[in-house]
């Protein structure tokens, strides 16, 4: 037996910009307890099951009812959070699929291992159904699923191949999306960050870090670090260094360089830009220094 013969095929699944909302209405439709998230080309990347919505709401703080059908034979748990939030904040990934023409005599150390109830089965690295642990350990206990049915032209070499190589390349397609999805989210977090504006409160608390430094007896500090994709050009004017680098600045970087240059510069003080990090050799953080020696 294979493992399309014993998946459900009508597998509900969602793109990464699903809310838990339209999460919550798919688990609600579908028997199998867990719904797959997706890329554009329907490739497993994530699963989600109720522990994953439990777990996520666990510091809600505004709230919604919880359906009936999230509950039912089951402790309460916290209901939904008004805010939308998206499944991939909540969804366990990579998701560990197998081939639809995996046996399923395969599928069991892969689950004990990894201690999975589901995993998404694909075809060609396209979900196409689902196969339960229940299921399976049900299929074998009937005996449907001995290990005298895996004979012919499934259990040579060569098959075995192919499911190492169909692993191996469903494997890379999840590295590669998970870093496509980190992508995306380091995206959203700059754009927070150029929105975000300084403080009185906490460019006092510069300042006093900055004194607290001469204190020590240095000629300069750190006045304020941030990623460097924060400046329109990557960081890019930073690194050269071009003496245009505060043009690039945005949010509160832009903010402390005009602080500086209204407040400080006039008593002396200089700042320089510089890049302090280089995670795979590209710039990582910048940071903004303040100095006061002669």
């Amino acid at each position: 037996m294979l493992a399309r013969d014993l998946m459900f095929g009508d597998v509900a699944y969602v793109t990464p910009d699903a809310n838990l909302g339209e999460v919550a209405r798919q688990l609600a439709a579908t028997p199998t307890g867990a719904v797959v998230v997706v890329d554009t080309a329907r490739r497993p990347i994530g699963m989600v099951t109720r522990s994953d919505m439990e777990r996520a709401n666990v510091e809600a703080e505004a709230a919604l009812p919880i359906p009936q059908w999230l509950i039912k034979q089951r402790p309460p748990m916290r209901s939904l959070p008004r805010t939308p939030r998206l499944v991939t904040e909540v969804m366990t990934a990579p998701a560990i699929s197998v081939p639809d023409v995996a046996q399923i005599l395969e599928l069991v150390p892969l689950m004990e291992n990894k201690r999975l109830k589901r995993l998404p089965v694909v075809s060609s690295g396209r979900l196409v159904g689902l196969v339960r642990r229940a299921d399976l350990l049900a299929a074998i206990k009937s005996g449907s699923a001995n290990t005298s049915k895996i004979v012919g032209a499934q259990f040579t070499a060569q098959a075995f191949r192919e499911l190492a190589a169909q692993h191996e390349i469903a494997e890379e397609e999840q590295r590669q999306q998970a870093k496509r999805l980190a992508l995306k989210e380091q995206e959203r977090l700059i754009e927070e960050l150029a929105r975000r504006r300084l403080s009185d409160r906490d460019w006092a608390e510069m300042i006093a870090g900055a004194r607290r430094a001469a204190s020590a007896g240095l000629k300069e500090c750190t006045l304020f670090r941030f990623p460097s994709r924060l400046c329109r050009d990557g960081g890019r004017a930073i690194n050269a260094p071009d003496r245009h680098w505060p043009d690039t600045l945005r949010g509160e970087a832009r903010d402390v360089f005009e602080r500086w240059k209204k407040e400080l510069e006039p008593n002396g003080f200089g700042l320089a830009a510089q890049i302090v990090s280089f995670p795979d050799g590209v710039p990582g953080d910048a940071a903004l220094i303040l100095s006061w020696s002669v």
